[in-house]
């Protein structure tokens, strides 16, 4: 199933503009589970020092692996 959405594309040294591009769902899901575990790292202070210490940020890691695998 595929949606539409916006993107920016650039112009060069203009302004550049919006485009209406086409986007499948399963794209959507792996990038919403990486900017999860991303969001997640970024504020949690035993991510700060290994994210291999921190049980949230394994189980986010394993749901990113788990959408980006071929269905």
């Amino acid at each position: 199933m595929s949606r539409a959405g916006w993107a920016y594309v650039p112009a060069g040294s203009g302004r550049g503009r919006l485009q209406r591009i086409a986007s499948n769902s399963r794209e959507a899901r792996v990038q919403r589970a990486y900017r999860t575990y991303i969001d997640h790292c970024r504020g949690c202070a035993v991510c700060a020092v290994d994210s291999a210490l921190c049980p949230t940020a394994e189980e986010l890691w394993g749901t990113y692996q788990a959408a980006i695998k071929p269905s």
